[in-house]
């Protein structure tokens, strides 16, 4: 597939400011960044990682999109009912099809809760924000794309350093989970 060469610089449009750098530089930057997430010791991550080739969206009920935000509402949920933090916001990178569809699914998580628990301390819907604009869903990005890398293929440097500050009770990781067949060995099924 030939791209335009107007899609091109769309493409590229948001790689101006890294461009300067050496491919070696950008990957150095990234693992700084992942080094610093995995001793921020507050922080406490949450994601569903969902293997396409074993969901089946009509046992589920839902899409999969629609499944990984039910689990990651559920699981910080929980870390809410169970910390002291007392009542928590979601905050999400801003997409005009996802919000909709996020925004109504939490005002049916509000109401009935999900199929695992009653929303009580997570505050509203979610927030949608540009993700250029605030550092914060930059660095959730960061840990999507480390998970993601890691289950598809197998690159260890920066989930082993985000995948700290998964969610724990003791040593189980409840924060994240690996939705995928029985027997996987990943660390991410490992320790949940």
């Amino acid at each position: 597939m030939r791209l335009s060469s107007y899609q091109t610089r769309k493409n590229y449009q948001k790689t101006e400011a890294y461009v300067h750098l050496t491919r070696r530089e950008r990957r150095q930057a990234v693992s700084d960044i992942a080094g610093l997430i995995s001793n921020w010791g507050v922080a406490r991550l949450f994601a569903e990682c969902i293997d396409k080739v074993h969901f089946d969206p009509t046992i589920a009920m839902r899409s999969v999109h629609e499944q990984a935000f039910e689990q990651v509402v559920s699981r910080f949920e929980q870390y809410l009912k169970n910390s002291d933090e007392g009542y928590g916001l979601l905050i999400h990178d801003n997409n005009q099809t996802v919000a909709k569809r996020h925004t109504e699914l939490m005002k049916t998580f509000l109401r009935k809760g999900t199929l695992w628990t009653k929303i009580r301390h997570i505050i509203e819907t979610p927030m949608f924000v540009d993700s250029q604009l605030t550092s914060m869903v930059q660095l959730a990005d960061l840990c999507a794309y480390a998970l993601r890398r890691y289950l598809e293929n197998g690159e260890e440097e920066l989930v082993d350093l985000v995948f700290r500050r998964a969610d724990r009770r003791g040593q189980i990781a409840v924060g994240v989970r690996h939705f995928t067949s029985p027997g996987c060995l990943c660390k991410i099924c490992a320790s949940h």
